[in-house]
């Protein structure tokens, strides 16, 4: 039987369309596995901010951090709080600002439970696009737009978010609970930092430096030469002194220091370790 030319570029338009729709059906089905992965490990990321992981997270008991973090390092920002490009302080600050840290007095917010409101997922690389809000144990809720990277294990390398209404939610309102935040970052600073890592003479000189010398600030400009800024690294000073007392130091150690705004262009690609789908 032969085919007419018509019918003949039938049966091929048939053929060819049924490969395609067979093709795109297997790179849907790849897709959706690629997508229940990322969530997953999402949700095991969010979850890991809950005490007692964090903090155990953050300390690395019985090598934990392999669970969740990338053998390759971590880097991130969380806006407006700080910028931390190395893995020690990508760390530090993910795991231990909203999370009760042992031997250490107890935290005013301790995150105790999220909801993940939304999430979106990039086509070509393992990466997530998402919002949750963080319920505090002061009562009160933070909610975060965030971007996380992972690498080809599905372990978290690289994190890009923001704070919704940070100041207006955690600042100080009174002169008594501006003061006394005051005198926790001079009483820790006398404790822990001490020889070369000296940053006052007294605690009174302290006092008066943080008091005259420099804005009191808010936490929507948590990273900028203030006290707030400090009072947040004063969280990381028993842990780390070499690191952080220079941080809530006169200088600030070039995290409380004033910056501008090209500052946050000038960065690196935080998501830039995500693996290729």
């Amino acid at each position: 039987m032969k085919l007419s030319f018509c019918q003949l570029f039938l049966f091929l338009f048939i053929i060819i369309n049924f490969f395609q729709c067979r093709n795109c059906s297997d790179e849907k089905h790849h897709k959706k596995k690629i997508y229940q992965k990322l969530y997953e490990a999402t949700n095991r990321t969010l979850s890991s901010l809950l005490s007692p992981v964090c903090s155990q997270v953050l300390f690395n008991d019985n090598n934990i951090q392999s669970q969740y973090i990338s053998p390759q390092g971590l880097s991130g920002r969380i806006i407006p709080a700080g910028t931390f490009p190395s893995t020690i302080l990508a760390l530090e600050y993910l795991y231990g600002i909203l999370c009760p840290i042992r031997n250490l007095p107890p935290r005013a917010n301790v995150i105790q439970a999220f909801d993940l409101v939304r999430i979106a997922y990039d086509e070509k690389y393992l990466i997530t696009q998402f919002e949750f809000i963080a319920y505090l144990s002061s009562n009160k809720r933070l909610t975060f737009f965030a971007s996380t990277a992972f690498d080809k294990n599905y372990k978290l390398c690289g994190y890009d978010g923001q704070i919704r209404n940070l100041g207006l939610t955690l600042d100080p309102s009174t002169d008594a609970e501006r003061q006394a935040i005051i005198n926790i970052i001079c009483t820790v600073q006398q404790i822990y930092c001490n020889g070369t890592l000296k940053q006052y003479s007294s605690v009174n000189d302290c006092e008066q430096y943080l008091m005259t010398q420099i804005p009191y600030g808010s936490f929507d400009r948590g990273d900028q030469g203030n006290v707030i800024c400090r009072a947040i690294h004063t969280n990381f000073v028993p842990l780390l002194p070499s690191v952080h007392c220079p941080h809530v130091g006169p200088t600030g150690g070039g995290a409380c220091t004033d910056k501008t705004i090209d500052f946050y262009y000038n960065q690196i690609n935080f998501l830039g370790c995500a693996h290729k789908q």
